[in-house]
């Protein structure tokens, strides 16, 4: 695995093996877990990428699945080697990012563990992930359509868990309303880490002006309008980033909140605080 394989062996233990595809566990699992798991294994992907609860309800996991599409990234993966630019694929990403994120006891789900299943050659075909499933959780974007009103509450909710990560040394570079899980009662909990860091940036004040905006890009502009939502960052930047450098946020917030800004770029953002205009 990526890094040091006796950390990943340490804490992942417990080990299902079921045809061609090994999973690795956190701890033993009851056998209606066990049987649910083998159920998966067992269905072929139709889909590159499948994301749903395990078929168990007394389990309470969830599990992502990738059919990896390429003889490279099936090697890469293997090898647990990164890409030319730096970066792992982003299932490795995730698993990283995740399993970090909860070391250091961020609202995330709880990594559960992971697995690959092999050709008859040894090669990897697909890669699973598997965490804790957040039910009684309803994700952001879903409480805005269903309740237009609550527009502010969520945005404050994930804020407050923005501002939460950040504490912890997390930075969520895909934290938009759907990835912020809303609890019946407490605070909210992030999910798809794949495209977040756990070092510190040298762009701090350009990484939040990033994060504010693409917050409202991405589907919350259709229900506050501008005004407000400049309003209600205002109040967080006073609340919980009073020190962040405004000249900076605001350059990259403006752009962000109007401007569809890929994976890539928002990591050069984080990396190395630029962000250019398409128009």
């Amino acid at each position: 695995m990526v890094g040091d394989t006796q950390i990943w062996q340490d804490e992942y233990p417990h080990t299902l093996r079921y045809r061609d595809t090994t999973l690795h566990l956190q701890g033993p699992i009851a056998p209606h877990t066990r049987q649910a798991l083998e159920q998966l294994i067992e269905q072929s992907a139709s889909a590159k990428r499948v994301s749903a609860p395990l078929a168990c309800v007394q389990s309470q996991l969830f599990t992502k699945r990738e059919k990896l599409d390429s003889l490279k990234k099936k090697l890469r993966m293997q090898r647990g080697r990164p890409k030319r630019n730096g970066m792992y694929d982003w299932s490795l990403e995730e698993l990283i990012n995740t399993r970090e994120a909860g070391r250091r006891g961020a609202r995330v789900p709880r990594l559960v563990g992971y697995g690959y299943s092999r050709s008859r050659f040894g090669l990897m075909q697909d890669f699973i992930l598997i965490t804790e499933l957040l039910s009684g959780h309803e994700d952001g974007l879903a409480r805005v359509r269903r309740a237009p009103e609550a527009v502010h509450q969520v945005i404050e909710a994930a804020f407050e868990l923005l501002h939460a990560l950040h504490s912890r040394g997390v930075t969520h570079m895909d934290l938009w309303a759907a990835n912020v899980m809303l609890p019946q009662q407490g605070k909210a909990q992030a999910i798809d880490l794949e495209n977040s860091f756990s070092e510190p940036s040298n762009f701090f004040s350009e990484t939040l002006g990033f994060q504010f905006g693409f917050f409202y890009y991405r589907e919350i502009y259709r229900y506050i309008t501008e005004a407000a939502y400049d309003a209600a960052v205002e109040c967080a930047l006073a609340e919980y980033f009073p020190d962040v450098q405004r000249a900076a946020f605001n350059r990259v917030y403006a752009l962000a909140k109007h401007e569809e800004i890929g994976r890539l770029k928002r990591r050069e953002i984080f990396t190395r605080g630029v962000l250019e205009s398409r128009w």
